[in-house]
């Protein structure tokens, strides 16, 4: 007569770590490496767009044409703000990586990203509100207001997200 096999008992200090990692981590690694690559790119091209079209010879009614919507002022806000975020987007793309990576920076730095993103939309709409003039200052307005609301979504949802302990806890090293 043959007997059973002894039945395994599972190891207590292998057992949480084989648990499933939480899909949410994969899945803002990739958002992270899809979006920063959007944002590389339209940061790297705003700033350049700003930069040239100083230069050509419709400058100044491009400039002209700015002016009389905003103060004095906006043109190096954009600027800044396009080489700003040309770099945040880089910081994203890394973030990223380390998100599908596993890695704890990857998780840390993701809320970092979070958090600044927050704090510059936050600047930025305010900024541009204040530097508003002219006949379409409601437009601009409202324009600013929507298109900070719909930007937060992203940042937003990366709090909550990966703030979560189940989260956090497949995060650790």
């Amino acid at each position: 007569m043959e007997q059973p096999p002894p039945s395994q008992v599972p190891n207590p200090y292998t057992v949480v770590h084989d648990a499933p990692k939480p899909a949410s981590i994969k899945v803002f690694g990739i958002l992270h490496i899809v979006f920063g690559a959007m944002g590389f790119v339209s940061g790297g091209v705003g700033a350049l767009f700003w930069i040239f079209a100083s230069r050509i010879p419709l400058a100044n009614e491009f400039e002209r044409s700015i002016n009389t919507q905003y103060s004095e002022g906006y043109t190096t806000l954009v600027l800044t703000s396009s080489c700003f975020y040309f770099l945040v987007s880089s910081f994203q793309i890394a973030c990223g990586v380390g998100l599908l990576k596993e890695k704890r920076w990857g998780h840390t730095g993701s809320l970092g990203y979070a958090i600044v993103t927050i704090l510059y939309l936050i600047a930025y709409t305010i900024s541009t509100i204040m530097m508003s003039n002219g006949p379409f200052i409601v437009i601009t307005i409202a324009g600013s207001l929507t298109g900070a609301l719909v930007a937060l979504i992203y940042p937003i949802c990366i709090l909550i997200f990966l703030t979560r302990p189940n989260v956090v806890e497949a995060l650790k090293e």
